[in-house]
C-alpha cells in the first residue's frame, strides 16, 4: 500500500522540507521507485516492435536510415530496427520471403515490382543521383575509357543506368566501353585501387576519397542535374495492408531523421568521420553534398521517375518496362505528411 509523503513549507527557504515522518519512508520510496523504472523499462523493449531493413551497399546515399537507427529515432517511434547488407537478387529474394520488411534502395524492388512480384515504393529520400565515375590516375578524360572497362556494383540497376547516361552525356557511345559488376561499391573501390578497372562509379563518399588520393574524377551525376529515387523506402504489398501502422511509424521515423540531418550539422559531420573512417574535411565536404539531394516531402514526381525506366527500358539496361505510377504508393507518406503540417 502507497504512503503519502508528509511536507511542510520552510519559511524563507526556497523548496520543501520533509517532515521526520517522511524520512524514514524515503528508503521505501527509493526501492519502489526503482522497481517501477525496471518495470516501465521492460514493458518498453516489449513494446519496439523488431523491423529487418535491408541496405544494398554501405555508402551514405543510406545515411538517414544509419543516423535514425544510431541516433535512437527509430526506437523513439517504437521501432527496434536491424540493419542488414544486401546485394544484388538476394535483396528482392529476401523481400518477397518476408526475411526482411523494407528495404532503401528502392530500383530493384521497383523493376522486380514490374515484373509481377508483390512490392510498393512508398517513399524518396533522395532525388538527386549521388554518383561520379572515377578513373585511374593515367586516365584524364572519357575518351580515355574507349575500349576499357568500368566497374559499377551491379549490371541493370540505377548505378548501371546512370554509368551509362553519363557516359553518354559527355559525348561518348558507351557500347565502346564495357561495363562490369563487382558486387558492391567497396569491391568496385577495390578494383580501380588494383588497376583491373579503368574507371568505377562511386558513390559518397568513396568518390572524395579516391579523389584525395590523385584519382580524376570524369563525370558527376550533379554536373547534370539527373534525378533519381536513389536513396527510399520499398516494402510488400501485403505490409502496407496488413500493417500500416508500423509502415507509418518507420515513415514518421524517417522524416524526422531527415529533419535532424539538416539541423545538426556537427553531429552529423563527427558521425560520418567516425563510421566511414574518414578526415574531417572529407567528411564535411561529403555532408555538404550529401544534403543537395534530400527531397523535402519524401517524393519524387512520378513523371521524372517514370522518364528514368524509360531511358534505362530504351538502353536495354532493365528487361522491361517500369509503370511507375502502379509500382509507387504514396497513400501511406500522404497521411503522415498531413500530420506534419
Amino acid at each position: 500500500m502507497f504512503t503519502v509523503l508528509e511536507f511542510e513549507t520552510v519559511k524563507g527557504v526556497d523548496g520543501l522540507r520533509c517532515s521526520v515522518n517522511c524520512q524514514r519512508k524515503i528508503p521505501t520510496w527509493i526501492a519502489i521507485l526503482g522497481l517501477l523504472s525496471v518495470y516501465a523499462a521492460t514493458a518498453y523493449s516489449q513494446e519496439l516492435k523488431k523491423v529487418r531493413m535491408g541496405y544494398p551497399a554501405f555508402s551514405l546515399t543510406f545515411l538517414t536510415f544509419f543516423v535514425a537507427k544510431d541516433a535512437g529515432i527509430y526506437k523513439k517511434h517504437g521501432l527496434d530496427v536491424d540493419m542488414v547488407q544486401l546485394a544484388g537478387a538476394v535483396q528482392t529474394s529476401a523481400l518477397v520471403a518476408g526475411e526482411i520488411d523494407y528495404l532503401t534502395g528502392i530500383t530493384s524492388p521497383l523493376v522486380a515490382a514490374a515484373r509481377g512480384l508483390p512490392f510498393k515504393g512508398i517513399m524518396v529520400t533522395h532525388e538527386k543521383t549521388l554518383f561520379w565515375i572515377i578513373a585511374r590516375p593515367d586516365i584524364r578524360r572519357m575518351e580515355d575509357l574507349i575500349g576499357k572497362t568500368i566497374a559499377v556494383d551491379r549490371l541493370a540497376t540505377l548505378q548501371d543506368i546512370v554509368a551509362h547516361d553519363l557516359v553518354k552525356r559527355k559525348g561518348i557511345n558507351p557500347d565502346q566501353m564495357t561495363f562490369i559488376q563487382t558486387g558492391s561499391v567497396s569491391n568496385s573501390v577495390q578494383s580501380l585501387s588494383q588497376g583491373s578497372v579503368a574507371a568505377a562509379l562511386l558513390s559518397l563518399p568513396h568518390n572524395f576519397v579516391m579523389t584525395q588520393k590523385g584519382y580524376p574524377e570524369l563525370a558527376s551525376a550533379l554536373e547534370f542535374n539527373q534525378r533519381s529515387a536513389s536513396g527510399g523506402i520499398a516494402t510488400r504489398e501485403a505490409k502496407l495492408k496488413q500493417d500500416p501502422a508500423q509502415v507509418k511509424a518507420v515513415i514518421r521515423a524517417t522524416f524526422e531523421a531527415m529533419d535532424f540531418n539538416r539541423k545538426e550539422k556537427t553531429w552529423m559531420v563527427n558521425y560520418i568521420q567516425n563510421k566511414w573512417k574518414l578526415t574531417p574535411k572529407v567528411a564535411a565536404e561529403s555532408y555538404r553534398t550529401w544534403l543537395i539531394g534530400f527531397t523535402s516531402d519524401g517524393k519524387i514526381p512520378l513523371k521524372d521517375l517514370q522518364e528514368i525506366y524509360d531511358t534505362a527500358l530504351a538502353s536495354q539496361l532493365i528487361p522491361t518496362a517500369v509503370p511507375v505510377a502502379k509500382v509507387m504508393d504514396y497513400t501511406l507518406l500522404e497521411e503522415v505528411l498531413k500530420e506534419r503540417r
